[in-house]
């Protein structure tokens, strides 16, 4: 078992890295971890609460990435330094080094604080380069930059471990680096499936074949718009094949069906497709849950998944509950199945999707179509697929043989023993070699501590997509879905890579506002309401406020007794005291400032006369206030309506004394 140890698992900022977020093929390392691993992650949704209501913790975040960017090199754009910062801007390495925990945690790419210990698991060498150029490896010079930036981070001290459970994986880095200060950090790893992902879910004891279930499933980690990359056209291509030869069965597409036109230039028969839809094919277009998906394979006696890419946890899924797995030889693909032992493997995808880089010198995975190797597939799958169920014992003794076989190699629990004891062993080695300890270990105790998951914020998380997904658009406002959050904003902005960051909109001019709920009621209907009338309505609360203001200014022991009781209930409410509509990025800064209320929003203040109504954005920036004061703080609004008021009134002394003007009497209320 693990000695006691505290884990930063940082990849939860809500900062959109493609392959890289709550992947599933590690949830069992947390829902089995043991007591004494202490595991600690940002949620999102806490921490937009907590930036939105303490001003003074977001602008200590925010002081901290000004640091960060004085002492921060700077990249040229074109360089593979700055397409890796641009994946973890300085806002996300603050918060990773500002997350509690002795040691870091990544996957797939790593992206560490380096001010303390990591480990990273790598299931596929292609991913870590894939996520930041496409088509593959460009020229030597490139590859030379990768090679030299990801070795300054994986031969530093900080980093303790490389684990993958893919054996070409650990010999594809190996054979990168060349170099034996990485050699001894490679670890082979177990992998496993959490159990509670199959929980109250078992392999159906009778199986009839007389009408199989196929199921074809979109990956709930990747797009919907990688029906072809992961064989959507090649399953309906077999499925014409299937029927002709006289089967009989269901085929279960459940994925977004792409257009007609697309479909055909895959070769796919589209007047078959609209035969057999409601008949023999059934698709399947909502968004389905993750429970709802491994309920469909639980169902099938067959999962397809021709795909030129590795699906570990729909494998193990469809191994757990009995239901034949059909894949690709694609690299990792031999970890999970044994061709014609416990599944069916289809040749060709390796030899003619993989190349040998000559830059790197290894095999690289490179997507490109192509209808010879299609065919092939095709027919392999009908005659593999046909050959199989036509004689029910074969299917039911390969079935037999891979339940077992799942049940034992892919336990959850054995997955997360062998890991987390790894990793123990590994930092407290270190420890006790080193003359550091406890580098952050008293990061995360401050004003932020509780803004981490906690109890059944993991299975949220997990189970939640990895990409923004579209789930309302009423057209005055959209909510995305993305890494256990529901995320709104008004509108339908246009939101750039970096802008998913819960600090966002506080650190980037121009980055839209949204808001993070656990919930779509949790966001009571924002997205019903354009941003105009959110600002009508808040406006209206602050008249309200104001006028109770002037009315206790002379009498200054009950207006500091009403400020005082005013911030104590925003301190307990946080930002439901400004109502279910309130925007996180519309502040009253000021009121009554020689006759005009200061605003902050966004990253400008801006005063308006209080007789004009309710503060516009739109109306603000287009000049249809008569009188309008902005800039970048509230030192610069007081200066440009101190020297207005001098201007006007010919006096040097004409803006009121300090007794006379309300400072922030709210408590920095929102509008």
């Amino acid at each position: 078992m693990p000695q006691h140890l505290n884990v930063a698992v940082p990849w939860s900022l809500s900062h959109y890295i493609p392959l890289h977020g709550f992947n599933p093929v590690y949830r069992a390392l947390f829902d089995h971890a043991h007591e004494d691993v202490v595991l600690h992650a940002w949620d999102n949704v806490k921490l937009h609460r907590r930036f939105h209501s303490d001003a003074a913790v977001r602008k200590k975040i925010l002081r901290r990435v000004k640091d960060e960017e004085l002492r921060a090199d700077r990249f040229q754009e074109e360089s593979f330094a700055g397409s890796y910062q641009e994946f973890f801007r300085l806002p996300n390495k603050v918060m990773t080094a500002e997350l509690a925990g002795e040691i870091e945690f990544h996957h797939t790419v790593p992206f560490p604080s380096l001010q303390r210990p990591f480990v990273f698991h790598c299931e596929s060498f292609g991913s870590l380069l894939s996520s930041f150029v496409q088509d593959g490896i460009g020229p030597i010079e490139q590859c030379n930059e990768m090679r030299a930036h990801f070795w300054n981070m994986l031969a530093n001290p900080l980093c303790l471990g490389i684990f993958s459970h893919v054996d070409e994986t650990l010999e594809a880095l190996h054979r990168f680096f060349s170099d034996p200060t990485i050699d001894c950090k490679l670890f082979r790893s177990r992998i496993g499936l959490s159990e509670n992902v199959v929980q109250g879910l078992a392999p159906k004891k009778r199986v009839v074949l007389s009408r199989p279930r196929f199921l074809f499933l979109n990956s709930c980690r990747r797009s919907p718009d990688d029906f072809f990359h992961q064989g959507g056209h090649l399953v309906l291509r077999f499925w014409k094949e299937y029927l002709a030869r006289g089967q009989a069965g269901l085929l279960i597409m459940s994925c977004r069906k792409p257009g007609d036109e697309d479909l055909s230039d895959y070769g796919v028969d589209i007047s078959l497709v609209r035969a057999q839809t409601g008949r023999s094919i059934m698709w399947g277009h909502g968004c389905l849950t993750d429970q709802e998906k491994t309920a469909l394979v639980a169902d099938a006696q067959v999962l397809l998944l021709p795909s030129a890419s590795l699906q570990s946890v729909l494998i193990m899924k469809a191994m757990m509950l009995g239901a034949i797995p059909v894949v690709t030889d694609t690299v990792g693909a031999s970890v999970y199945i044994t061709d014609d032992q416990n599944g069916i493997v289809l040749q060709g995808v390796r030899k003619s999707l993989a190349y040998q880089g000559a830059a790197v010198g290894i095999c690289m995975e490179r997507y490109v179509r192509q209808p010879d190797l299609e065919d092939s597939l095709v027919s392999q799958l009908t005659s593999r697929v046909c050959a199989l169920l036509n004689r029910p014992d074969a299917y039911r003794n390969m079935r037999t043989r891979m339940i077992a076989h799942a049940q034992d190699q892919f336990s959850g629990r054995a997955f997360s023993d062998h890991f987390w004891s790894a990793v123990s062993d590994l930092y407290h080695r270190e420890q006790g070699t080193s003359s550091r300890s406890g580098v952050a270990s008293a990061q995360g105790k401050g004003s932020l501590r509780d803004c981490t998951i906690q109890g059944d914020g993991w299975a949220r998380v997990f189970e939640s997509s990895a990409r923004p997904t579209l789930r309302v658009n009423t057209g005055l406002g959209v909510v995305w879905e993305l890494g256990g959050a529901m995320i709104h904003a008004y509108g339908n902005p246009r939101i750039d890579l970096n802008d998913w960051s819960v600090l966002a909109q506080y650190y980037r001019p121009g980055a839209p506002r949204i808001t993070f709920a656990n919930a779509l009621d949790e966001l009571a209907g924002k997205y019903l309401y354009s941003v105009e009338h959110q600002e009508g309505i808040k406006f209206t609360r602050l008249t309200l406020i104001g006028w109770v203001a002037g009315v206790l200014r002379p009498f200054p022991r009950l207006y500091r007794f009403a400020a005082w009781v005013l911030s104590r209930l925003r301190s307990i409410f946080g930002t439901h005291w400004a109502g279910p509509t309130g925007d996180p990025n519309v502040e009253l800064v000021r009121h009554g400032v020689n006759g005009y209320n200061i605003i902050r929003h966004g990253v400008r203040y801006y005063a308006i006369l209080q007789n004009e109504g309710a503060f516009v954005s739109v109306k603000a920036e287009s000049g249809g206030y008569s009188s309008c004061f902005s800039g970048y703080s509230v030192e610069e609004v007081e200066r440009a309506l101190m020297t207005a008021h001098e201007s006007e009134s010919g006096r040097e002394d004409s803006c009121p004394q300090s007794s006379d003007r309300i400072s922030n009497p709210v408590g920095n209320s929102r509008l």
